[in-house]
């Protein structure tokens, strides 16, 4: 997904040149195990269309997983959560991605989100989106 002039943050954000863009889950935890102090925001989609055979049995790894990774590597290194937007189309999927971010900001880091609504995207330099 870039963040152009009709969709996501918009060129106003950053330049799309400016983007890393990773295609699926393993390479996401790649980077962010590699790269974490170096991200400024990460824009999550949930259907990554990534899956992994183990035993027979397909695993599907979605944004929902990239942001539970994301999560637990923050608790397991001690960092703060970068800024963040969800700019999925999946309904469903994107209201776990938001809920899972919104309750560990909430319960862990202390932020407050009382004014967070269904509507915002996510959190850019500590304002709503």
């Amino acid at each position: 997904m870039s963040h152009n002039k009709d969709k996501g943050l918009g060129v106003a954000y950053s330049d799309e040149s400016k983007w890393v863009i990773v295609r699926d889950y393993f390479e996401f935890v790649d980077l962010v195990t590699k790269n974490f102090d170096k991200i400024k925001l990460v824009s999550f989609d949930h259907d990554l269309a990534c899956f992994k055979k183990t035993h027979g049995i397909r695993e599907e790894f979605t944004g929902k997983t990239a942001t539970d990774y994301l999560i637990n590597f923050c608790l397991d290194n001690n960092k703060k959560f970068p800024d963040w937007y969800v700019h999925t189309d999946n309904t469903s999927g994107r209201g776990n991605i938001i809920g899972a971010i919104t309750n560990y900001l909430k319960v862990i880091e202390g932020f407050d989100i009382s004014n967070f609504r269904y509507y915002h995207s996510g959190i850019v330099n500590n304002k709503l989106v």
